[in-house]
């Protein structure tokens, strides 16, 4: 069967074949450049053959033709860069922002990466990051809950310039070859903003982007990120073929989800787990996800969110075997 097919099978609860799995992190400074980032991909499907990948841009790749400048450093646990200088420091520099095309700068290097991705892997299904404009945002500006508050006009207007570059970027990324898009949103928690702010500046653009790109593609992603997360606000809202979440850190748990929308799952490994490394822990986190992805069958197994880099490699061979001797029992 054609590998796209199964994973939209899977989504769909259709899949009867085997338990479908993938894997993803980030390759920090091989990531700023297209050509090494293609090949760190490459090289990481050979070495676990999984069954979808999830393309890891850098974590600032739509910060960069806005006026960030990337930092020497970045983030030691999930190896994201970082900006070294603040885009928007007040309200008034956001003036400053217009659209710019995907096509050159930043953008069109990730496109690139994309490009080089699927000559290798054409026949492996691939999602692409695409972030929120609300999460665009907030990487540029530290004070964006801040300034939402005090100038609300404002930042929806920002945030209209924000959403039409990164509708170019997904429609463009399906053009180079993605297969599908992982579309990111750290708001959709009652963390720092109101129910009513949540949507206004994060669903509502996310819901637009969602059908400006739907037509193009066969299969959506959103990631709701972090914890004490609006899961049942957010599956009601926005309509995608999965949904990724940490579902071994945060309400709901896969069987729990199962019960709250009939949409497919990426989930059921424990990312904890794998950065203490601890054998029995792993495999029995991955045995009771099985069971639970075996139960409900729309799920395919995936960390809730990028694989930590202390990860060692055993680890994940641990659980592809895992894998493997479950489906040969199916």
């Amino acid at each position: 069967m054609d590998k796209l097919q199964l994973v939209l099978d899977t989504f769909s609860g259709l899949n009867d074949e085997k338990i479908l799995f993938s894997f993803w992190r980030h390759f920090p400074l091989l990531d700023l450049d297209p050509e090494k980032l293609a090949k760190a991909h490459i090289n990481y499907y050979n070495r676990f053959n999984f069954d979808l990948m999830k393309i890891s841009l850098h974590g600032r790749y739509p910060c960069i033709d806005f006026g960030c400048k990337i930092a020497d450093e970045y983030d030691p646990i999930s190896g994201s860069t970082r900006c070294a200088n603040p885009v928007i420091t007040k309200i008034e520099d956001w003036e400053n922002i217009e659209q710019v095309d995907v096509n050159d700068g930043e953008f069109g290097k990730q496109l690139r990466a994309v490009e080089l991705i699927n000559r290798k892997l054409e026949f492996l299904p691939k999602i692409n990051t695409i972030f929120s404009p609300l999460m665009v945002a907030s990487k540029l500006d530290r004070n964006i809950e801040e300034h939402i508050k005090k100038e609300p006009k404002t930042i929806f207007e920002v945030l209209n310039i924000l959403y039409k570059v990164i509708s170019e970027f997904s429609m463009a990324s399906l053009d180079f070859g993605a297969d599908g898009l992982f579309i990111a949103s750290q708001h959709l928690r009652t963390i720092s903003l109101t129910a009513k702010e949540i949507n206004k500046f994060e669903l509502y653009f996310i819901e637009k982007l969602i059908k400006r790109v739907r037509k193009n593609t066969p299969l959506t992603v959103l990631h709701i990120h972090g914890e004490d997360i609006l899961f049942k606000k957010a599956t009601e809202r926005i309509i995608t073929h999965a949904y990724n979440w940490h579902d071994q850190l945060t309400w709901p748990s896969l069987l729990e989800a199962s019960k709250i929308t009939k949409k497919g799952f990426l989930s059921g490994i424990n990312e904890e787990k794998l950065v203490e490394g601890d054998k029995e822990a792993i495999i029995s986190n991955i045995r009771e996800s099985l069971e639970v992805t075996k139960q409900i069958k729309r799920n395919i197994l995936a960390p809730g969110c990028v694989i930590p880099l202390g990860v060692e490699d055993e680890s994940l061979d641990l659980i592809v075997k895992l894998i493997n001797d479950f489906n040969r029992k199916l």
